[in-house]
């Protein structure tokens, strides 16, 4: 044996010349591994100008001298570096640290958070590992004010990420609460740890507190017919030219639009459908400055760009609600267009809804008699046929009065059509709109005795 077995220090042979060579090298090991103390484990590189004094841990990916002398300890001697291989157990002082290292046989590790750099890892009755530094298993754990407060603070880096508590049950998600993807705080549960459903979210601006999960807490849909189910033209999907309506408060977009209904999946294969949001009908002057949030379900085909008024924004392909918020601008005064098209390709999504504020809150359709009602402020099918038939006089006319379901927006424009007609003078038969809220049908006798006409398919529009 030539070198000891712990420290590696050479050993003097019998009838050795220069013993004192050998000698001295082992007592200036001696002198650098007791009470070991390193300038660094992190230097890749050798100092230029090392002295007697000089030692290192050498890290991953040494360079120079300390090249592929991974976690060996560096010691500079008799104007060269000498490496020596660590045993478990083997303790240094890193200096530029100000921290206690231990070898533990596969890498180099703090001993104890003595400084303000504490342990990379820490585990209390528990094993720590590269995702959680820091493992607690215990009956309960505390954290104590030292003298007046205690805050437990949780940061993240930035909006789109998370910082949140995360319960589980035998290693699965069942409530978190926090902030998770956005900085709006949330509360969501979840019965595997796969499907997560929003419970409670608050306003990081505003404060306003919306109940996701509760059909009696939804926000009031500020579109009509967001599901696409009143269809009083008969829209059977398809092509739409640019401006035409199709399903009921739904219009093509310049340039048209293709789209189709199958159950409440709405597929828009090309082009952009609008809604014109009229504020009056919400008992405000402008939309003008409010946030709105529009929000549809299961999106799937790729993303769905939104615009409202002058603003624009994108929803992201996914389950459940997914939605954008956008502020009109000032000048979005009137009228408000909302309008929707695919990013690319075919997009499919069902259940449109726009809503005041920045939280989209789950679907809860209004009874079908009262979406019906609010389409016939714009559009109105006049269900059968409007017959009259009466006895007059040469030129005299008949009329009967229509009174609408409900007041329309403005007086409308009317198209009908004539199946029946008899003893008409000329053309002088039709439908007229008196106002908002009525109408009525009239025919002039063309000779004296029995006139009849009779008007299919009337329709009033006071489309926007």
């Amino acid at each position: 044996m030539t070198d000891t077995p712990r420290l590696s220090l050479p050993l003097l042979a019998a009838g050795q010349a220069q013993k004192h060579v050998t000698h001295n090298d082992a007592l200036i090991r001696l002198d650098g591994l007791i009470h070991l103390t390193v300038d660094s484990r992190t230097q890749t590189a050798p100092p230029v100008s090392p002295t007697e004094l000089s030692a290192y841990i050498v890290p991953s990916g040494g360079t120079g001298a300390f090249a592929g002398r991974t976690d060996q300890v560096a010691l500079f001697e008799d104007s060269g570096w000498t490496f020596l291989s660590p045993r478990a157990g083997w303790q240094a002082w890193v200096i530029d640290e100000v921290e206690h290292n231990i070898w533990t046989g596969t890498e180099w590790r703090r001993d104890s958070p003595l400084s303000s750099l504490g342990a990379e890892r820490w585990g209390v009755n528990a094993t720590a590992d590269t995702t959680n530094r820091f493992a607690v298993s215990a009956d309960a754990s505390l954290f104590n004010h030292a003298g007046s407060d205690h805050r437990l603070k949780i940061n993240k880096n930035a909006a789109g990420n998370t910082a949140s508590l995360l319960f589980q049950s035998n290693w699965s998600g069942r409530a978190e609460f926090g902030l998770a993807g956005d900085d709006d705080f949330r509360v969501k549960v979840s019965a595997d740890g796969s499907a997560w459903h929003d419970a409670v979210a608050i306003d990081r601006a505003s404060g306003s507190v919306a109940l996701p999960g509760s059909p009696w807490a939804t926000a009031a849909n500020l579109l009509v017919n967001g599901d696409m189910a009143v269809n009083q033209r008969v829209f059977a999907g398809g092509a739409l030219a640019a401006g035409t309506y199709g399903f009921d408060r739904w219009k093509a977009a310049t340039g048209g639009a293709n789209l189709s209904l199958s159950g409440f999946t709405i597929t828009l294969t090309s082009g952009a459908i609008i809604q014109p949001v009229e504020p009056a009908l919400w008992g405000l002057d402008s939309f003008a400055g409010l946030p709105l949030t529009l929000s549809v379900e299961n999106l799937t085909g790729g993303s769905l760009a939104v615009a409202i008024g002058s603003q624009s924004g994108t929803i992201t392909a996914g389950a459940g609600r997914r939605s954008v918020t956008l502020t009109p601008a000032a000048g979005d005064t009137g009228v408000l267009q909302v309008q929707l098209s695919p990013s690319a390709g075919t997009v499919s999504f069902a259940r449109i809804k726009l809503e005041h504020g920045p939280l989209a809150t789950r679907w809860s359709a209004r009874p079908l008699s009262v979406e019906q009602m609010l389409c016939r402020r714009y559009f109105l099918k006049q269900d059968g046929q409007v017959l009259i038939d009466a006895y007059q006089a040469a030129a005299a006319t008949s009329r009967q009065s229509l009174t609408f379901p409900i007041p329309m927006r403005a007086t409308p424009s009317v198209t009908a059509a004539v199946s029946l007609e008899i003893n008409v003078q000329g053309t002088d038969r039709g439908v007229v709109a008196q106002s908002s809220e009525r109408a009525y049908a009239y025919v002039t006798a063309q000779a004296l005795g029995r006139v009849r006409a009779a008007f299919d398919a009337i329709t009033f529009d006071a489309e926007l």
